[in-house]
């Protein structure tokens, strides 16, 4: 597969302060990258580097196998483009228009589009959806419509890479999934690389081909299930807040507690019957003395029936009320 970005004994940093020692790695056609990390390890730092805009401590940073350094700005322009977490807007500039400045880097003075490019911008509003859009002044737009304009716009550079800097950052779930789902049919259909910085490491786990995990001055790249397992990055970025639950097979605010409950039953319900119980200070566990059994809409425990789960919390707290007057 090509090789659209490689680093080679890279060291970044600010002066003489080195924030990351001797990356050595690589993005193929076709990839997800996803860059995750505590605040403050360097990952802007890094692909601000790889973008020009600092300068490299030590090492080599290759697009499509030419040095970096071998590129004017303008040339750079053509390789990887980049969409920002924040914009500062121009009120009375077009959506339409917002897209099509990303040509100017194929010009080397400001001009008229052609036909031809014009006919390329729309086929990129079309490939992200936003055709209804185009038309609307960027003020009139919402937060999450505003990031698919700008990875239309990124796409409108036309370079094999494009880097995205938190796109989904102050946007609600379902923007967020949009953003990622829109990024995973853009690599099937364009073929391009994409490179990209979050905080959420649930969401990235999902959908990202591979992990580059920063930590210590060092770069840990792999799948993302293998880094998030060899690396505890859920632990890590939560400040150990987050630990893994054996019982409950997953990823929670773990407190140890002598309240024990074995839940059996696999269902939708049963799952925050679950999270209710973790919340409320008892630990799932299936060696338990008490047990409940949960269904698709009912509860059973200590014989008798529940139909919600706030009915039980109250049974366990009328309960736990009760075993404490009998001390």
């Amino acid at each position: 597969m090509k090789t659209i970005l490689q680093l080679d004994n890279l060291t970044i940093g600010f002066g003489k302060t080195d924030l990351i020692n001797n990356v050595s790695t690589s993005v193929s056609e076709n990839e997800l990258i996803v860059i995750l990390g505590k605040n403050g390890v360097g990952k802007s730092t890094l692909i601000h580097t790889i973008l020009g805009f600092e300068k490299v401590l030590n090492g080599l940073i290759y697009f499509n196998d030419r040095k970096q350094s071998d590129f004017a700005a303008v040339e750079l322009a053509k390789e990887v483009a980049i969409v920002f977490p924040k914009l500062n807007l121009i009120p009375k500039i077009t959506v339409f228009d917002t897209i099509a400045t990303a040509r100017i880097a194929h010009h080397r003075v400001l001009k008229k589009y052609s036909d031809d490019e014009i006919c390329f911008i729309n086929e990129m509003i079309d490939l992200v959806g936003i055709s209804d859009l185009k038309n609307k002044y960027l003020t009139e737009i919402s937060e999450g419509q505003l990031q698919l304009v700008m990875i239309a716009r990124a796409l409108c550079q036309d370079t094999s890479l494009i880097i995205l800097d938190e796109p989904t950052a102050n946007l609600d779930l379902e923007n967020q999934f949009k953003i990622y789902e829109l990024i995973t049919h853009l690599k099937s259909k364009t073929n391009k690389s994409f490179v990209m910085i979050t905080h959420d490491a649930e969401l990235a786990l999902n959908y990202a081909d591979k992990i580059w995990w920063i930590e210590n001055k060092k770069l840990y790249d792999g799948i993302p299930e293998e880094i998030a397992f060899e690396h505890q990055i859920f632990e890590k970025l939560s400040g150990n807040f987050l630990k893994y639950n054996l019982n409950s097979d997953s990823y929670q605010n773990f407190k140890i507690s002598e309240n024990k409950i074995n839940v059996k039953g696999k269902s939708e319900f049963s799952y925050w019957m679950k999270r209710a119980l973790i919340r409320n200070g008892f630990q799932i566990d299936e060696n338990a003395m008490k047990s409940m059994e949960v269904t698709e809409n009912c509860i059973i425990f200590d014989e008798q029936k529940f139909n919600s789960i706030l009915s039980v919390l109250n049974y366990l707290e009328h309960e736990k009320y009760n075993n404490n007057r009998s001390k």
